[in-house]
């Protein structure tokens, strides 16, 4: 009796599975959800901006990912990005190497970025760690490694969009014997002229590669991440630079491979240039009294004097009209960008220089702004 009931029981939980089978035949995101809810112990799912449905893991970055074991950890510090959480999901998802995790950290945001990452979700493990206040992209950078289980620690910004095959392209070059991998990059939408000003002047520093010390979407091996230390906090730009250049004066090997392309969403608004070579400006301060001891005669004489050869570059227009011819020959627009691109030179130069101003005057009244 209790052999027949039995057998009865398995017959139904076969028909039961099979009609759940065909019912979603064709939905590979949902069979994706029933075949893994046991293996991940997921117990929610939700659906993504395309309305497809994926598993919801986002863990507290006490919480252990279990068996697991990711190969790869995408470190993503972010300060007020709710806007761009799903495609930061989405680079995550659409990866066709496996054994990956992304480690998310909130820098103190204001517009529930963390609630939005939760709310869309995804199908790789999520760590999330949360600073109650701005901390600054180093602090959130070394946030993350810790948390982070991965042999590979890609360093990488929230305004980034991965190809497909990312993870193993890099992991080839890891293999191979690469300690530490650069990569290359493209602004994703050159409509406007300073974006296409910001592609022609990466694409002219990337003509000297022996100068690169970091890329966007770096990684490194975790052993030496730990060997040559953490991010420099006190320097609110330019602190993945510092940590090349600490990577290779210890001996270890770095690959460029400048055929691995991620998108960069870069301003396309003047407005939004502007603030950038502001922010650019300002660290050179940070990084004359953090990295090189400098004290306030020698920051003072530096900002009058990046003022006074800012001032000359523009009333001369020699230099900007050199640069523009440069630039304008990598541009899609060729010369035809030539004109804005003097421009664009020449206020970028000015809002260094404003920026070099503010950043002295933090340093000299101990008024850090990591943001």
């Amino acid at each position: 009796m209790w052999s027949a009931r039995r057998s009865a029981g398995r017959l139904a939980a076969r028909s039961t599975a099979a009609a759940t089978a065909g019912r979603h035949r064709g939905h590979p995101s949902l069979l994706l959800e029933l075949s893994q809810r046991r293996r991940y112990g997921v117990h929610a799912c939700g659906r993504g901006p395309d309305r497809r449905l994926r598993l919801r893991r986002v863990l507290p970055a006490s919480e252990s990912v279990g068996q697991i074991n990711p190969r790869v950890s995408f470190i993503v510090p972010a300060y007020n990005e709710a806007h761009r959480v799903a495609d930061i999901l989405d680079s995550m998802d659409r990866q066709t190497y496996l054994s990956v995790e992304l480690v998310f950290v909130d820098d103190g945001s204001t517009d529930g970025t963390l609630r939005r990452l939760v709310r869309v979700g995804s199908v790789r493990p999520v760590r999330t760690i949360r600073h109650p206040i701005p901390r600054g992209v180093a602090a959130a950078r070394n946030s993350g490694a810790r948390a982070a289980e991965g042999d590979i620690l890609v360093f990488m910004d929230a305004d980034l969009t991965l190809p497909d095959d990312f993870a193993a392209r890099i992991l080839s070059l890891y293999d191979v014997g690469a300690d530490y991998v650069l990569v290359g990059s493209r602004v994703a939408d050159r409509s406007r002229a300073p974006s296409r000003y910001l592609q022609s002047e990466h694409e002219l520093a990337l003509a000297r590669p022996e100068l690169q010390r970091s890329s966007q979407a770096f990684s490194v091996r975790r052993h030496v991440f730990q060997a040559v230390g953490p991010f420099r906090k006190d320097l609110p730009r330019g602190d993945d630079s510092e940590f090349g250049e600490r990577v290779m004066a210890a001996g270890f090997r770095r690959v460029e491979d400048l055929t691995i392309e991620v998108m960069h969403d870069r301003p396309r608004s003047w407005g939004g240039f502007l603030a950038l070579q502001r922010r650019r400006g300002r660290n050179f301060a940070y990084s004359r009294r953090n990295r090189f001891g400098h004290g306030w005669v020698h920051l003072l004489a530096a900002g009058l004097a990046r003022m006074l050869l800012t001032l000359g570059e523009i009333v001369t227009l020699a230099v900007p009209l050199h640069q523009a011819v440069r630039l304008a020959g990598r541009s899609p627009r060729g010369l035809g960008d030539w004109a804005s691109f003097a421009l664009l030179y020449a206020c970028g130069r000015t809002a260094r220089a404003v920026g070099v101003w503010q950043g002295i005057r933090e340093v000299l009244t101990g008024t850090y702004n990591p943001r």
